[in-house]
């Protein structure tokens, strides 16, 4: 009996150890080499947004064009939307419509507005800071997501000019790429939450090539993204980022 209680004595303190070992990373450490992992210059890319409500499925395809200060500028090529523009210069979006022939200015909480009908948002699809300087981050623990182990890290706005006053993120403690995150209002109600899958290696990068996202307070609806070719560190011409381009 002795011997079977010493046993189960060292067991423990072997995975309380381990536990403690998988928390000594400090969560200052886990967000900044988060930010690493995105801290690309220029990001080309070509995907498909698949929105599915109680009505059917549509589906866009676009082209989006990014910078290191998160300059942005989605072009949509197929689908119900094609020939809108959408264009992100510091905390203004400019939107382009072919038909009207107009260009519409956004800020503030309209980034929060969605995009081509899906559950992403144009802060989601063209904001690009990182959390280190923006967010101040708990450590929450651990946990599984989708076969990969994860740092469960709780982030809250350092200032009120943040759109996502809280997140909660779920970091693959192997290659540091997003895997799940829960946005939450201010008051703490949980607003929408999305998954990231099939990551891959482009040179020192891990970039996930599929996502899901789901409003959770309307639920009505879930979009994916696809992504169908990605660039990145390439050079883009100066003339993306200028609202003279989104007329052409």
């Amino acid at each position: 009996m002795k011997k079977i209680i010493l046993g189960m004595s060292i067991f423990f303190i072997g995975v309380f150890s381990i536990f403690c070992q998988e928390l000594s990373i400090s969560v200052e450490e886990i967000m900044s080499r988060y930010d690493a992992n995105a801290a690309y210059n220029t990001a080309y890319m070509k995907a498909t947004l698949s929105v599915k409500d109680k009505f059917g499925t549509n589906e866009n395809e676009f082209e989006s064009y990014r910078r290191k200060n998160g300059d942005t500028l989605i072009i949509i090529t197929s689908g119900a939307d094609s020939g809108q523009k959408i264009l992100r210069l510091e905390n203004s979006v400019y939107l382009y419509y072919p038909d009207a022939e107009e260009i519409i200015r956004l800020q503030g909480s309209a980034l929060k507005d969605s995009v081509m009908g899906s559950d992403f948002t144009y802060e989601d699809l063209t904001g690009d800071e990182g959390i280190l300087d923006s967010y101040n981050g708990e450590l929450l623990g651990t946990e599984t997501v989708d076969g990969a182990e994860c740092y469960r890290v709780m982030l809250t706005a350092k200032t009120k000019k943040q759109l996502y006053q809280k997140q909660e993120k779920f970091i693959d403690k192997k290659t540091f790429a997003e895997k799940k995150c829960i946005v939450y209002s201010a008051s703490g109600k949980a607003m929408s939450e999305s998954t990231m899958s099939k990551i891959n290696k482009i040179g020192k990068y891990n970039i996930f090539m599929e996502g899901t996202m789901q409003n959770l307070l309307k639920k009505s609806s879930v979009t994916k993204m696809k992504i169908t070719e990605i660039k990145l560190d390439e050079p883009i011409p100066e003339s993306k980022f200028s609202r003279d381009e989104l007329s052409w």
